[in-house]
């Protein structure tokens, strides 16, 4: 189960932990201590931005089936 949800979301997961990375770097070097800040939410944003966008997309696709099947192009 826990392989199948990494397949699935291993593009947001990636991208979301470079980025968190980055920023925790960024963060660190201007406040000279490590804390719990703002650029924690990077993961928890990259997921929700994929979820809108595979949701985006299906709704896309439906439309498109829905226009074809009623002789409109």
């Amino acid at each position: 189960m826990l392989e199948k949800w990494l397949v699935r979301h291993w593009k947001a997961l990636c991208s979301g932990c470079i980025l968190t990375g980055i920023a925790i770097r960024i963060a660190y070097a201007e406040r000279g201590y490590m804390a719990f800040g703002s650029e924690w939410l990077i993961i928890p944003v990259a997921f929700a931005i994929e979820r809108f966008a595979r949701n985006k997309s299906r709704s896309r696709g439906k439309r498109c089936r829905t226009m074809n099947r009623s002789g409109r192009s």
